[in-house]
Order: C-alpha cells, then structure tokens, then sequence
C-alpha cells in the first residue's frame, strides 16, 4: 500500500508562509455538507444534429441531512454548560447556548435523516430530467438501486415521485448488506480501510489543526463566547463528563460542524427557528475552518497525493459497472434510465477515476489543496454524476454519450470533435483500458477484487 509522506515533510517556515498568503476566495463555506447549487442560468450544449437522448446512466449522492451524528453537539453543548454553571459565558455565548438547544431538538430523533430540502433538491434534479430528456422516457423501465441507508432509500424514493405518473410500478432495490460492492465499494477493502487511519493521514489533518491561522482563528473565536478566566480553561483542555478532554480547537470545529450542518435546513426553517450560527465567525474564518475539515474528504475519498491511490482505485467496481450495464442496456433497449443512491464516499472517487475535470488534482502540501479541488462543486448534498446517451436517426452513426457532474458538462481525457459529446466506442474503450490496468477485468468478481486490492 502506498502511504503519504508528503505533509510529515512540511517546514515551519514553508507552513506559516502559505497560510499568510491563503487565499479567502476559495470555494463555499461548508464542503461536502454543502446544500446542492443549482443555476437556472447555465446553458447546455445543443444537441449534434439528428441525434437525441435515449438512456441514462446516474449515479447521486443523498439530498440534504440532518446532522449525522451527535458528538459535535455533545462536545458544544457539554462546554456551554460548564461555561454557563460558572457564569463565564459572553452575550454571544449566552445567545449561542440557546440556539443550540433548539438545534438538538430539531436533530433529535433525525440524526442521518434527510431534511425537507434534501428532498426538495432530489425532486427537482428528477423534475429537471424528466423536461430536458423528454425522448428517454418511453414508459418501458427504470431501474433504481439504493444503497441500505434510510436516507439514500428515501433519496431514492424522493427521486421516483416525479417519475411515478410514468412508472406507476417502478421499484427501489436495495444491495443486500454484505453485497454492496457497486455502492459501497469502500467497505470492502482492507487496504482502503487502513489507509483511511494510517498515520499519513493523521499527520495531515494534524498539520492544519495546528497551523498557526487555526490557533488564530480559535482563539478569535472563543474570546467572542467565553469570559477570560473560562479561556483559560479551554486552553489547558477541558475535562467532560462524555469526553476525557476537549481542546479550544477541537471545541471550535465542533462548532463549526454544527454550523456547516443548520445550512441543510431550508432558510425558512432556520428563521422560523431563529437559527444563524453564522454571526458567530467571521468570512475569513468561515472559509479557513471549511478548509480545515473538508481536508479529510480530499485525503480519503479525492486525489489526495496519489490520484491512482487506493482511495481512488476501490470505485473501479462502479466504473466497470457504468460501461457494462449500459452497454447492456443499450442493446436490449429495455430500460430508459438506471438510477443509483449512494453517498459522497461512492461519488468522489468514482469522479477521479474517471479523470473528471476539477476532480483529481493532486497536491504537495496540504494547506493547497483547496485551490485544486472543492467539495462543494463535486460532492455537495444530493450531488450526482450523469451519463447521457444519444442515437442518431442514422443507426450507422455512433452513439454519444456526455457526462454531466451536478448537471454541468464536465471535461474527459477523450478526444472529441464535438465537446461534450463523446464517441461511446472510445469512451469504452478508455475506460475499459484503465480498469484492464487495474486488474479488474469484465469477468473478475468485484469482491474478490476489492479484497485483495494493496
């Protein structure tokens, strides 16, 4: 297995001279927990003429969640209180104490579900589908498949409900636990697995948590909620009841997870709610903190320093899949569309496999990754990878496909005349190639595969 070494080289002197020269005009705010974008404004390329679209092949990630788990929220809460029992909490501590309980009541009982949003943006990328392909839909078939997750199920079931007038019958398969390898990929692996926690990738997380903006920031932070005295006990590492100790730092990424997560709630909700954890962090802050946690994704599920690393390698599963089921399809011409649910861990790999464009840009030093590659444009709530198909009237013609990430038109490492179209023939046998280098070839068993995969 190939380890990073890259962040364990970083100098002092090179760190602080980066981080004085971060850019602020990166990307959004809260990474791969970002709420779907979608721009009424873009325009698609027209379609060649005499061809039009006829099957499609997606692949999504869950709409807009509640928050997954509940440690951010122990961890803040459990602080605020000891804060409040001494009476060392600022107006605006005293203000966030009280938004956070109505937070834990919104979350409670939901945690890992989708929000209203989430199923909203769902509906609306089907809604969209169904107006720009009107042609692919003739009624014959759809067939979806969800990972066993309630809110890839119920993402998927989002989905249907504009299809439902069409496919009155159409149902959700869902991969039984221990055969999930098409969706969940990275469960299968033990090479992946101990990649994921290698002390490479500590060390990289560690280099940000501990960069000198980050203590900044921090310190800037919690001297808005705490009185002094409180600080200073931060700063020493705090003993809780839940947790052995809390550090100021990780006290603030708590926060601001908690913060990332209110924005999967629709606007309405968080005014109904009187919810704005944004109040709390300045821009500058905001955009380094998101940079600080979304580092993980890059390192486990993106290019990290390997773009052909394990954590990319384990999607080839679902690549092989992509090119044989709709070849399959294709020339039974039996269904009009097959959809998947998965998550962010099944789309962000699969995406630089496939060398999409913005996706597998690799960096030397941690701290520079966001000006290559940036969660919210590839693996934002309800984010989604579409392969469109299109047949000529002329059935001597090729047949096109375009690969639309989050509904727009991504470059590929295919030669093309008519961008974004490409030749299906070639764009199989690219594929097709790279996954024959890999080892995983038509008839191998994927599991198999993924087992002994280093």
């Amino acid at each position: 297995m190939k380890l990073l070494i890259a962040p364990i080289l970083l100098t002092p002197i090179l760190l602080i001279s980066t981080l004085l020269n971060y850019n602020i005009a990166y990307g959004n705010i809260s990474g791969s927990k970002s709420s779907y974008q979608y721009d009424p404004q873009q325009k698609l390329t027209p379609t060649p003429q005499n061809y039009h679209p006829f099957y499609i092949y997606y692949i999504g990630r869950h709409g807009s969640r509640y928050i997954s788990k509940a440690k951010p929220e122990t961890i803040t809460s459990q602080i605020l209180e000891k804060a409040h029992q001494q009476n060392q909490l600022t107006p605006l501590g005293k203000n966030l104490r009280e938004q956070l309980n109505k937070i834990i009541k919104l979350n409670q009982n939901k945690y890992g579900q989708l929000t209203d949003l989430g199923k909203d943006d769902i509906q609306h990328i089907a809604q969209r589908m169904l107006k720009q392909y009107p042609t692919i839909f003739q009624q014959k078939e759809i067939a979806i498949i969800s990972t066993t997750s309630q809110r890839t199920i119920d993402s998927a079931e989002a989905f249907l409900k504009p299809f439902r007038a069409i496919y009155p019958n159409a149902k959700i398969i869902q991969q039984p636990e221990n055969e999930q390898v098409l969706l969940r990929f990275f469960d299968y692996s033990p090479a992946y697995k101990k990649y994921k926690t290698s002390q490479p990738i500590k060390n990289a997380i560690q280099t940000l948590q501990e960069a000198p903006l980050t203590k900044k920031t921090v310190q800037h932070v919690i001297e808005r909620l705490f009185n002094s005295s409180f600080i200073n006990q931060l700063n020493n590492e705090t003993n809780l009841k839940s947790v052995d100790q809390v550090t100021a730092t990780e006290f603030v990424i708590a926060l601001f997870k908690i913060y990332q997560e209110t924005l999967s709630f629709s606007n309405e909700k968080l005014e109904q709610n009187q919810i704005n954890l944004g109040d709390l962090f300045t821009f500058t802050e905001k955009r380094w903190l998101s940079t600080v946690i979304t580092a993980k994704n890059y390192l486990q599920i993106g290019p990290a320093f390997d773009e052909n690393g394990i954590q990319i390698r384990i999607a080839a599963p679902l690549l092989r899949d992509i090119i044989l089921s709709s070849d399959n399809d294709i020339y039974h011409n039996q269904i009009d569309a097959n959809l998947h649910f998965a998550h962010a861990e099944t789309i962000s790999p699969l995406a630089t496999l496939m060398e999409i464009k913005g996706t597998n840009k690799t960096t030397d030093f941690i701290e520079n990754y966001h000006k290559y590659w940036q969660a919210e444009r590839i693996i934002p709530m309800a984010a989604n990878i579409q392969l469109i198909f299109y047949r000529n009237r002329d059935n001597s013609k090729p047949i096109l496909v375009k690969l639309l990430l989050n509904e727009r038109e991504i470059k590929l490492p295919i030669q093309t005349n008519h961008y974004p179209y490409y030749d299906w023939s070639l764009f199989k046998k690219f594929y097709l190639t790279k996954l024959d280098n890999l080892g995983l070839t038509p008839k191998k068993n994927a599991k198999d595969w993924l087992i002994h995969l280093n």
